[in-house]
């Protein structure tokens, strides 16, 4: 059985950027990470699926750097 989940949370810019951070340096190293989002904590695989996408609708806009995989 499987758990959907969709949710976001808002973070300080100090946090973001040492997220971001640890995130590209596991990336580049090829090495997988852990990471807590909104009480759940998880690994995202060395090899998950990586992409940037832009959305803009009425003058918002969201930039989403993404990592996907499948467990």
């Amino acid at each position: 059985m499987s758990i959907e989940r969709d949710v976001e949370r808002d973070i300080t810019p100090a946090a973001f950027a040492a997220l971001l951070r640890r995130v590209a340096d596991a990336v580049e190293a090829g090495e997988s990470f852990r990471i807590q989002v909104v009480n759940q904590r998880f690994t995202v695989p060395k090899g998950a699926e990586l992409s940037v996408e832009h959305e803009a609708d009425d003058g918002d806009h969201e930039l989403e750097l993404q990592l996907k995989w499948s467990t």
